[in-house]
This record gives structure tokens, C-alpha cells and sequence, in this order.
């Protein structure tokens, strides 16, 4: 159903009715080391 989907803005994931994700606790991580190889693939 249409109100289960997930949408992405960006880069940064969020749900049907615009909400981002809080609060997130992950260690902080190598953007670009990390997205890169899969920019080849797009």
C-alpha cells in the first residue's frame, strides 16, 4: 500500500508522510569512501 512505501529525498531516507529518521546513534562513517564504488554502478 502507498502509505508503506519508503521514499528517499536526497540521500536521506524518509517515510510516506515526510518524517526523517532522529536520533541516529551510528558512528560516524566515510561518506565518499563508501558511496563511490556504488556511483559507478548508477
Amino acid at each position: 500500500p502507498p502509505d508503506k512505501l519508503f521514499t528517499v529525498h536526497g540521500l536521506w531516507p524518509s517515510d510516506s508522510n515526510g518524517n526523517d529518521p532522529k536520533y541516529c546513534k551510528a558512528p560516524p562513517y566515510q561518506t565518499m569512501k563508501i558511496l563511490e564504488p556504488q556511483l559507478v554502478m548508477i
